[in-house]
């Protein structure tokens, strides 16, 4: 059974939030729970991490996410 270990960390290297999941775990489905602790930064994330409502919880929490598009989004 393969792992993913996803993490939250600063632009300096240090660990703000981490969490190990299975291998088969979406990354967003644990993207919210990751970011929660985290406020007033630029977050930068694959696409992945690409949708609305995570967007809007970074936002909620005066974080600005840097997160390309998927190639399939409808609003750019």
């Amino acid at each position: 059974m393969s792992t993913k270990l996803h993490l939250a960390i600063t632009a300096e290297g240090h660990v703000v939030e981490g969490m190990l999941t299975g291998g088969n775990v979406a990354d967003i489905s644990v993207a919210d729970s990751i970011m929660e602790s985290v406020s007033g930064c630029y977050v930068i994330e694959d696409k992945g991490y690409d949708s609305d409502k995570h967007r809007i919880n970074l936002e909620s929490n005066n974080n600005t996410p840097v997160i390309p598009g998927r190639k399939n989004r409808k609003k750019p």
